[in-house]
């Protein structure tokens, strides 16, 4: 089975999965080869997936930004691969790894944490909106999207 991953500044592609785990709202879904074609809104932003490597099982889980999922049992983009494709598109997405640094990802939190506070001050004292700053917007997401990696990442320790 196919998986693909993408963002702005990511791609992952991977063509030996054998399943995909998903959060919908309407539950959990697991894909496995010659799965029923499906699209959706990823709930939570986790996706996890398994991949066969020289005959091992590899788990790998990925926090996702407002991130969309399609399933389709149409002929892949890879040459000779037909069969079951999990495409994934995200606006951000941090893949968690046993050495990703939870010290880190919390001081890039606290980081921009910092920056969206001392926007937001800045924009009030001026007497600008906040609600309608597109840059307080963007630092806003960021630091929900950290604190979303700093939850996980302790869930995975």
């Amino acid at each position: 089975m196919l998986f693909s991953l993408a963002t702005p500044e990511y791609t992952n592609v991977q063509s030996n999965t054998i399943k995909v785990r998903v959060h919908l709202r309407s539950g959990i879904a697991e894909i496995f080869e010659q799965h029923q074609d499906l699209m959706g809104k990823i709930d939570n932003n986790i996706i996890e997936i398994e991949t066969n490597f020289e005959n091992k099982v590899e788990k790998t889980s990925f926090v996702l930004q407002d991130a969309v999922f399609i399933v389709s049992n149409q002929d892949t983009t890879i040459e000779d691969e037909k069969g079951t494709g999990v495409y994934v598109y995200a606006k951000r997405v941090k893949e968690i790894t046993p050495d990703l640094s939870l010290e880190e990802i919390s001081k890039e939190f606290e980081m921009k944490s910092v920056a969206f506070e001392t926007e937001k001050q800045k924009l009030s004292v001026e007497g600008n909106d906040t609600d309608q700053n597109s840059k307080l917007f963007v630092l806003k997401e960021e630091v929900d999207f950290l604190k979303k990696v700093v939850s996980v990442v302790k869930d995975f320790k």
